[in-house]
């Protein structure tokens, strides 16, 4: 694990050594035989040096880059092969039964002089280099190679690798890994911080097994074990003494309740060559996924996200402090009438211009089924470029100037400073009185071929469905009025023009424990990527509930999320109840049971109340045991 230094470019952060004995001992269940040929490619303080002399491992290699620890460490174990060398420059035939260490951890985004340098003096490094990699898959990349058929790999590294898709550093990675190993042991150490001045923890220790040519022939297929490691409070902090002892115990091979162990559903050859690896996936969890999967077929495959919607972040602005008005600072609000700092003064703008004024959302507004309406950031000027389009450019702005000019007025104050940003950007300067992104997106699908879609009248009217771009959880907000939001905002378009969306079922449906369980078990984090719910949420297929009770089921579920969506629309709730009631649904046992729930939740016209509810509803419509959905996340999750 390395972090940015200023004296060598690159920094070590140490291994702690009861994890390096751990990593030793686990490493030799898999591999121990006479003469065992070992290789430390990045030995750092030679802890992994002492555990593997303390296990009798006499035939030892190991690489140091750094003068200072490399003096220090030959002296220490003189009988080592030990090289003042990077790893990645590492030639020759010589092969490994054993490699095992902690690599140097550093991003090429924010170093990519260092990666330029590698790749120019490293073959290896030449053949691996993909953009928005980290350094340690080079060191992987290298370990394959030097790795006897039937030898072991084991490395402590961020899990980053694991669960990244589509369009990352992984491209050629994992394809290696593929071809050339079987993955036969996950150790998720997500849940705890192990390096106290490390950045960016979500860490893993790995097996991987070199295939032999026999294997790769029949394209031999093996298991995967995972042990996860689960935190003292289900947060991720550090905590020497807990981390001490839970590696402790997997050393001595005791129980504990921070450790759970299993077998995957996945076996090797279930992994992607691109997408996510989700190992975090016990039998009994495939099994409800299954259940939940085939409601969700058509055409004999699994719809998700990507088949109904296309995924795209809100505006982003050339620089939300001016775009963005907010009150007492450059605007203000009297009687009604609107007013703009310019020149030190503020401006009533005309009647006209308050159409470009649009109430901006920050993600931190999305509720479930909805949003806070009072807890929007400012005004946002939002200038729509086709209101003028068949203009020539200069034409175009100094029409803009004058239907509306107190506005442009107001932006022209800082018309050096946002030419320079668009000129950055490799945008056009004279485009500065119009968002960058967002107000115009593509949509390619098969039905329609790619069209450039005004996102204007979509944030406008209409219905929508947004979440946040950075989420654990399933929490889906819907508006089918007015909603602009920032680009921390990821808002579901309609894919396809022709296609009915069902927005209170499927509203429902994201946000209900169904879904919440679907995010733990296929591991859908949504970190400023989309492709994790693209690819693996899946939609229910309405058409595949035949039944009358299913039906009915579904109606209750679309009238009540119909409610929520509108709780504060008292319009609705005066004979919505009798409505509801009436449907045949209520007539069965299980509808009897739930009369009087759904007749106290209209009278506390409470959102909760009513998400419960649509959640038993959910239970019943899927045959799913809530009482068996909640253990396993508790057990798993």
């Amino acid at each position: 694990m390395v972090e940015k230094n200023k004296e060598n470019s690159i920094g070590q952060v140490f291994t702690p050594d009861f994890v390096a004995e751990f990593m030793v001992k686990n490493a030799l269940h898999f591999i121990s035989h006479p003469d065992l040929k070992v290789l430390e490619p990045s030995v750092g303080e030679g802890v992994f040096l002492t555990h593997l002399i303390r296990n009798k491992i006499a035939n030892i290699t190991g690489y140091e880059i750094d003068k200072k620890l490399y003096d220090i460490i030959s002296k220490k174990f003189p009988e080592i092969e030990l090289k003042c060398d990077n790893f990645l420059n590492m030639n020759g035939s010589q092969k490994f039964d054993l490699i095992i260490g902690n690599p140097p951890y550093l991003g090429q985004n924010y170093n990519a002089e260092i990666f330029q340098d590698y790749v120019k003096k490293f073959p290896i490094c030449s053949q691996f280099f993909v953009g928005n990699m980290d350094l340690f898959y080079f060191f992987i990349h290298q370990a394959i190679t030097k790795l006897k058929p039937g030898g072991i790999l084991t490395f402590i590294t961020t899990h980053y690798w694991i669960t990244k898709s589509r369009k990352t550093g992984v491209k050629l990675l994992k394809p290696h890994v593929l071809e050339e190993c079987f993955l036969l042991q996950y150790v998720d150490l997500s849940a705890i911080k192990l390096f106290k001045r490390a950045k960016g923890q979500h860490n893993c220790i790995f097996v991987m097994q070199k295939k032999t040519g026999k294997e790769k022939r029949e394209s031999a297929n093996k298991s995967i074990e995972v042990i996860k490691i689960i935190g003292g409070n289900g947060k991720s902090y550090f905590d020497h003494e807990l981390n001490h002892q839970i590696f402790r115990d997997l050393i001595d091979g005791n129980h504990s309740d921070h450790v759970i162990s299993y077998v995957s559903a996945l076996t090797n050859n279930d992994l992607s060559y691109s997408g996510s690896w989700n190992l975090l996936y016990p039998q009994e969890v495939r099994h409800i996924v299954s259940r939940i999967e085939k409601y969700c077929m058509n055409d004999n495959k699994i719809q998700y996200m990507k088949d109904y919607f296309m995924i795209r972040n809100g505006i982003i602005f050339i620089q939300d402090e001016i775009f963005i008005l907010k009150r007492d600072k450059n605007f203000q609000i009297k009687d009604n009438e609107f007013y703009v700092k310019i020149d030190d003064k503020f401006i009533k703008i005309l009647e006209c211009e308050k159409s470009r004024l649009k109430k901006i959302y920050k993600s931190r507004a999305i509720e479930p089924f909805g949003f806070n309406k009072n807890n929007y950031l400012g005004y946002g000027i939002y200038f729509n470029k086709n209101e003028f389009i068949h203009s020539r450019l200069k034409i175009r702005n100094e029409k803009y100037e004058m239907t509306y000019p107190v506005l442009t007025a107001y932006l022209k104050q800082f018309e050096e400073q946002l030419k320079k940003i668009l000129i950055n950007a490799k945008e056009n300067p004279l485009d500065l009185f119009f968002p960058r992104r967002g107000a115009f997106f593509k949509n390619s699908n098969e039905h329609d071929g790619q069209e450039l879609i005004d996102g204007e009248s979509l944030y406008e009217s209409g219905n929508k469905i947004f979440f946040k771009y950075i989420s654990e959880e399933n929490v889906f907000g819907f508006s089918d009025g007015p909603y602009y939001a920032t680009s921390d905002t990821y808002f579901l378009w309609k894919k396809n023009h022709s296609e009915i969306i069902d927005y209170p079922f499927i509203i429902a449906y994201l946000n209900s424990k169904i879904a919440k369980f679907l995010f733990k078990a296929k591991n859908i984090v949504i970190k400023r990527s989309k492709t994790k719910i693209e690819y693996g949420l899946p939609i229910p297929n309405l058409s595949l509930f035949h039944e009358e009770e299913e039906r009915s089921i579904i109606l209750v579920i679309r009238l009540l999320s119909n409610y929520v969506m509108f709780i504060n629309n008292n319009s609705l709730s005066t004979s919505y109840i009798e409505k509801i009631l009436s449907i045949s649904y209520f007539s069965t046992h299980q509808g009897e049971r739930l009369k009087k729930d759904i007749a106290d939740a209209f009278l506390s016209n409470d959102k909760n109340h009513f998400i419960k509810i649509i959640d038993i509803l959910f239970f019943q419509l899927f045959k799913l045991d809530e009482r068996i959905i909640d253990s396993l996340q508790q057990r798993y999750y």
